[in-house]
């Protein structure tokens, strides 16, 4: 399902981060699908015309409501549920009339996952996207950033901007291997992100990466969601050194292991959104962040797999 309204100024997505839930009547009149998006619009603080007119037919009310309506002798229907997806949330439906919403997004944050940020823009769009997801210093998460032919102090310049710890935040960066061996080297300063240099193939990196988020989670004896905040930058560089086959292997490794410490992962990919490479890769992320710069500014709309949504384009 996709609602994509060029037109549209307020992205209708997202709203729900925590899950809630009402009650609703299956002998009423009232209309379920009308009451699931009024609850939606209601949580996300979105005007209600922002709404399009075809989310309203997203739902079938009749069959809806018919599933769990009381038995022609008036018996109540005491077991089942059904769960569909809506504009990037999950509803589930009970027979005791409890209706639950959540958003993918929100999910996501709970129990981890991996975003593709793409899209033929400038390097500072990229940026200030990427700061926003390494998250804030308020909140006490763990950065981890892999870079692959980008220098450390671009990582730090971004960690800057986020407002992050720098204690709590840890850089690796690759280097091309001078001979066969894997060899890491580390520099500590004061007040400065711990640096570890991996010389050695992009299997060693991919080694390496794992083998820092497992040691950062033992060091804070696990991770709570979302606590560590993972970049890999760049795509584009690696893709351009390794063959598809090759990356697809490093990037499905890395996104399990994410996945696997409830982590949120995002990876720069600096290239079209409709170029083959990046299709190729799109299905191992949870969603991807598609960027553009438009008529004022750059803008960004949001593909969210699981539950085959797509925002409208909003500001970055």
């Amino acid at each position: 399902m996709s609602a994509d309204n060029e037109s549209a100024t307020s992205p209708f997505m997202c709203g729900v981060e925590a899950p809630i839930t009402f009650q609703h009547d299956w002998g009423s009149e009232d209309v379920l699908a009308a009451s699931i998006i009024q609850r939606m619009v209601e949580e996300a603080e979105t005007d209600s015309t922002d709404v399009p007119d075809s989310l309203y037919r997203c739902i079938d009310p009749d069959a809806l409501e018919d599933l769990f309506r009381p038995l022609q002798d008036g018996t109540p229907r005491t077991s089942g549920e059904v769960t569909f997806a809506l504009a990037g949330h999950y509803v589930t439906a009970s027979s005791d009339g409890t209706i639950e919403i959540e958003s993918e997004l929100g999910r996501l944050k709970r129990t981890g996952g991996n975003l593709l940020l793409t899209g033929d823009v400038p390097a500072d769009v990229f940026e200030r996207l990427s700061a926003q997801f390494l998250g804030e210093a308020a909140y006490d998460r763990t950065q981890l950033l892999a870079l692959y032919g980008r220098n450390s102090e671009v990582a730090r310049s971004r960690l800057s901007r986020a407002d992050t710890n720098a204690h709590r935040a840890h850089l690796l960066t690759y280097e091309a291997p001078v001979r066969s061996t894997a060899q890491t080297s580390q520099s500590d300063y004061p007040g400065q992100p711990s640096v570890s240099t991996i010389t050695g193939t992009i299997e060693d990196f991919q080694r390496a990466i794992d083998d820092e988020v497992f040691e950062l989670q033992h060091q804070r004896r696990g991770f709570e969601p979302g606590e560590l905040r993972f970049c890999f930058d760049s795509l584009r560089l690696l893709s351009d050194e390794e063959d598809a086959q090759t990356v697809e292997g490093f990037l499905r490794t890395v996104t399990n292991t994410v996945d696997e410490v409830l982590g949120l992962g995002h990876y720069v990919f600096a290239e079209a959104y409709d170029s083959s490479r990046v299709l190729a890769i799109e299905p191992l992320f949870d969603v991807t962040i598609q960027l553009k710069i438009g008529e004022n500014g750059p803008e960004q709309r949001w593909h969210l797999h699981d539950t085959d949504y797509t925002t409208i384009w909003f500001p970055v």
